[in-house]
């Protein structure tokens, strides 16, 4: 089926002249202008019916979505003359990306528990975590967007919070995202939930939680349109006053090895995942922290090695980096991956719950545990230096990492902590 994944080139912070204005006026601007697109008319004089995310999808085969906040289409259609003509109205100001498959990096499970372990302190000294508890810093006043397998809102860890939770559908579907209490199949997602805003296990317990569930438990795949209609929906947070001046986070322990692309179609899924963070960083100063993977030592994976996201290695409770934990060169610049390190073995955090609704616990390890890790202390970094936001935010934290004795190459500038 001739799908397509529309992305802007430009953005929209450079073509509006945007760049010089404050962070609330900029954002506020973008939001204003989402809903509205010069190829509305267009794509829909070409006999495609433009569906919204938030609605129930009517049952017609040629179809578009507007993901205005994150600037971008989706065109499905199963006429290949139609998608192409969709293609050359749009690629003037769209790079034209097929749907690819992303996979979660799989973590392994250690030990699991009917109870939370008693312990006084969660996270180790040299993370700096107690002492920012201690000030009274533990998150508030950021947002943090967490692109997983779901999350349980009721777990007890999480329970007393309000999660905002959307479940993106499977394609081919004509459900709605649909908005309702946090459900997790699988537990990856409730496990990195736990240690970003865990009532006793988080690093930094009062940010504001998004969660999209776009990760199949059965799978631990997904693919490029889920993701970019779950950002939508969060770059839509800005249409709140008190959100827009909010440092913004986004965790995303998913992506790709560019040998899973074909090589047909490689250079512009490289080119769109590089538009989609743009998106993130140039228009709405938000930070990407992405985990680098699971495949060892000399083999990254995207979106880690580009160079506006923060990339995570695994280090254990010794500081040594873990064996599964990736690195390397990225192949788009030559630097060296991952760019900073956080605890990635066996992390104790919320799993799921029992047929009694009793609250699990697992200690599960993987740098998609070192990324939530690290997404913490960022939020907490950011709630005591509200202006730290975006590249800002990232540099802060490179700079401000506890060197360790492994190369680079395992674990980039050090430990993230909070300082």
């Amino acid at each position: 089926m001739p799908k397509f994944i529309a992305l802007r080139r430009t953005p929209r912070s450079e073509r509006l002249g945007l760049t010089a204005m404050s962070l609330e006026r900029k954002r506020s601007r973008i939001v204003e202008r989402a809903p509205f697109s010069e190829y509305l008319g267009d794509l829909t004089g070409l006999g495609l019916t433009q569906v919204r995310p938030e609605q129930r999808a009517p049952e017609v085969q040629d179809r578009f979505q507007l993901l205005g906040y994150a600037g971008a289409y989706v065109v499905d259609t199963e006429s290949e003359s139609l998608a192409e003509r969709a293609r050359e109205l749009l690629e003037p100001d769209y790079q034209i990306v097929p749907d690819i498959e992303l996979a979660l990096p799989r973590p392994t499970l250690s030990e699991s528990y009917r109870r939370r372990p008693t312990r006084a302190a969660y996270w180790a000294e040299e993370s700096a975590v107690s002492e920012a508890h201690s000030r009274g810093i533990t998150g508030k006043g950021v947002l943090v967007g967490v692109l997983d397998t779901g999350c349980d809102a009721d777990h007890l860890e999480l329970r007393e919070r309000r999660v905002q939770f959307r479940y993106v559908p499977l394609y081919p579907s004509p459900d709605a995202m649909r908005a309702c209490r946090g459900f997790d199949t699988d537990g990856h997602g409730t496990h990195v939930s736990g240690i970003i805003v865990g009532k006793h296990v988080g690093v930094a317990p009062d940010v504001d939680l998004l969660v999209a569930s776009v990760i199949e438990s059965e799978t631990v795949k997904t693919s490029l349109e889920r993701v970019v209609v779950a950002l939508d929906w969060m770059l839509s947070q800005f249409e709140l006053d008190e959100n827009l001046s909010k440092p913004t986070i986004i965790n995303m322990s998913l992506g790709f090895r560019e040998e899973w692309i074909s090589a047909a179609h490689l250079q512009s899924v490289v080119e769109g995942m590089k538009l989609i963070l743009s998106t993130l960083v140039a228009d709405f100063d938000a930070l990407p922290v992405t985990a680098i993977g699971n495949d060892g030592a000399g083999i990254v994976r995207a979106p880690g090695y580009f160079p506006e996201t923060l990339s995570v290695g695994a280090v254990d409770s010794n500081l040594d980096p873990a064996h599964f934990s990736g690195g390397g060169a990225s192949p788009l610049t030559g630097d060296t991956e991952p760019d900073i390190a956080g605890y990635g073995v066996d992390v104790l955090s919320s799993l799921e719950r029992d047929e009694d609704g009793r609250s699990l616990y697992a200690r599960m390890s993987g740098t998609s545990m070192a990324a939530p890790y690290v997404t913490g202390v960022a939020a907490l970094v950011a709630s005591a230096n509200p202006g730290l936001q975006g590249a800002a935010l990232r540099q802060h934290l490179i700079d401000n990492a506890m060197p360790l004795v492994a190369p680079d190459t395992r674990v980039g500038a050090g430990l993230a902590r909070f300082e």
